[in-house]
């Protein structure tokens, strides 16, 4: 019956369908059935401000080319700190010079909504007696502040909170001066070669996208 429609196919000179990559090599190929997009659709740059794709393009890629100023492909503390300060300004609405508690509320919940610390869906309910033994070792991990928490979900550095932190004087407000600092305490946690600059293939990937990478990697490894 197939030899028959292909050649009736071939008379009418229609080619036959070609051959489809079975759904597990497409995972391989195209790396966005089984694991997703490559990348991470949401990172939280090191002084709070969030970057966002469809998952296609790197948002750290994204951060990192706007913070590195002369696009030398080194970002320098200097260039961190006029970044966070550009951010500084886009949070502090009435011009204070400080970032207030209404104005923490709004970056909480409008500009970086995914730094919350709980969120519907955000773990997911295990089913299997792995998947629960593994909850139960994050749980512990969360309990000792080993894991990732809010924004340390999706950034290089685990910090839960990226301004809230810097309210070194605990007046439940953060300055420029304040975030400027927070700027110089977090350089080292992110330059730990000590070069004095960072660059985009050396900075710390996000939690987020290293499930994703490991996801494919295992994925790649399966069905070689």
């Amino acid at each position: 019956m197939i030899w028959t429609l292909f050649l009736a196919w071939q008379a009418a000179g229609v080619q036959a369908p070609a051959e489809q990559a079975p759904v597990e090599q497409a995972i391989v190929v195209n790396g966005a059935i089984g694991c997703g997009p490559p990348f991470a659709k949401t990172y939280i740059a090191p002084m709070g401000e969030p970057f966002r794709t469809d998952g296609f393009t790197d948002p750290m890629k994204l951060w990192f080319d706007r913070a590195d100023a002369d696009h030398d492909g080194r970002l320098t503390l200097a260039e961190m700190q006029a970044d966070s300060d550009r951010f500084f300004a886009t949070l502090d609405k009435d011009r204070s010079g400080e970032i207030d508690p209404d104005e923490m509320s709004y970056y909480e919940n409008v500009v970086a909504p995914e730094i919350k610390l709980y969120q519907r869906g955000q773990d997911k309910r295990p089913h299997t007696r792995e998947q629960k033994h593994d909850a139960k070792a994050a749980a512990r991990r969360r309990a000792d502040y080993e894991a990732p928490y809010g924004a340390g979900l999706w950034a290089s550095l685990n910090i839960p909170q990226p301004i809230v932190s810097a309210d070194f004087d605990l007046n439940r407000g953060v300055s420029r001066a304040e975030l400027d600092q927070a700027a110089v305490n977090r350089w080292p946690l992110l330059d730990t070669a000590h070069r004095g600059y960072l660059t985009y293939d050396t900075l710390a990937k996000s939690p987020s996208q290293m499930d994703i990478d490991a996801c494919r990697a295992a994925a790649d490894k399966q069905h070689r």
